[in-house]
């Protein structure tokens, strides 16, 4: 029922508040839409996460930082492998060097401007208020992040990162998997060539530079060859950004971040240098638009297409042509382009 058709069916015995009156039924009516429109903005009960977690079996522990929860057994299936507190906190070193990493990369991302995955549409619509970061065994990975929300028994939505049992302080692997949540805050495309080539990348904004930069890729035959590519596509990913990036500046770190230590001493951010980022957020920015323009062709929810869709090889051309459209000043072409 639209607000005008509320006002004429409203009973004549309320003419003496005056909304007989054209004044007093526009105002009526604008508190009407303005109280729809705040009904409509706030998550829908479908919105909000509904599923619930899956339990693993063991005796597990929280530790919590900021917006992760960070969780681990010492016993059992998923026991931490290198349990050791040097420190006697009651947290394992690992545990709380992986948290710190992670903190560090959640605080490096903020100040490089990306939109951090609690902050996104998707998942602010949808209620997620912590990452959960889980330890387990992981029979030939090293971590994984999910995008779908999650409810915990405490009733908290969140976002899931597994990290293996097996890990080691320094590792980039807890950045690599927060890198992840980031792009699916963005878009929903995870073909591998971007998803996990920048991904890749991503980890310089910690560690130090070391790939060797490929060629960019000028033929048709080289740019399928990109986009049939996975963690090894991060080579190509150098070989454009320095294209677009030929004079790059030390980022200025905060102090609090350049003075973070791991438990042994080693520094979580080896260096400043961090080619590319600008070029980096500026492509998700606009896969973000390209998504929603996909979403809309095909009628699906922007924030809910399937795992299959999201790896639809379909989508390369105008994946690249949105790189293309960031690089337009700096990226060579070809007749094609």
């Amino acid at each position: 029922m639209t607000s005008e058709l509320w006002l004429d069916t409203m009973p004549a015995r309320f003419g003496f508040f005056g909304w007989k009156s054209n004044n007093a039924r526009i105002a009526l009516a604008s508190v009407f839409v303005a109280l729809s429109l705040a009904l409509f903005s706030l998550p829908s009960q479908a919105d909000v996460c509904q599923r619930k977690l899956l339990p693993l079996e063991g005796n597990w522990h929280d530790y919590r930082q900021g917006e992760f929860i960070v969780q681990y057994t010492v016993a059992g299936e998923h026991a931490l492998q290198a349990p050791t507190d040097t420190q006697t906190t009651g947290v394992p070193d690992v545990v709380a060097d992986a948290t710190t990493q992670l903190m560090a990369m959640h605080d490096m991302l903020k100040h490089l401007g990306f939109q951090l995955p609690l902050e996104s549409q998707r998942y602010h619509g949808q209620g997620a208020s912590h990452i959960l970061v889980r330890f387990r065994k992981m029979d030939g990975l090293n971590g994984r992040a999910f995008d779908e929300v999650r409810r915990l028994p405490s009733g908290e939505c969140v976002l899931i990162i597994e990290l293996t049992n097996r890990y080691r302080t320094g590792n980039l692997t807890p950045a690599h998997e927060l890198f992840h949540q980031v792009q699916n805050g963005y878009a929903p495309f995870k073909r591998p060539w971007f998803y996990e080539g920048t991904a890749r990348w991503a980890e310089t904004i910690l560690g130090k530079e070391s790939v060797a930069a490929d060629p960019y890729p000028m033929s048709e035959a080289d740019r399928r060859s990109f986009w049939a590519k996975s963690y090894a596509a991060v080579p190509t990913w150098y070989g454009l950004l320095k294209q677009c990036d030929r004079n790059p500046t030390d980022v200025a770190i905060p102090d609090d971040l350049r003075n973070l230590r791991y438990r042994d001493g080693r520094p979580v951010i080896s260096d400043a240098d961090i080619l590319g980022h600008s070029f980096i957020r500026q492509v998700l920015e606009e896969l973000a638009t390209l998504g929603d323009r996909i979403s809309n062709k095909e009628g699906i929810n922007p924030h809910r297409w399937p795992e299959k869709t999201q790896r639809d090889s379909r989508f390369d051309s105008e994946m690249w042509h949105v790189v293309l459209q960031v690089g337009n000043s700096c990226l060579p072409r070809t007749p094609n382009d």
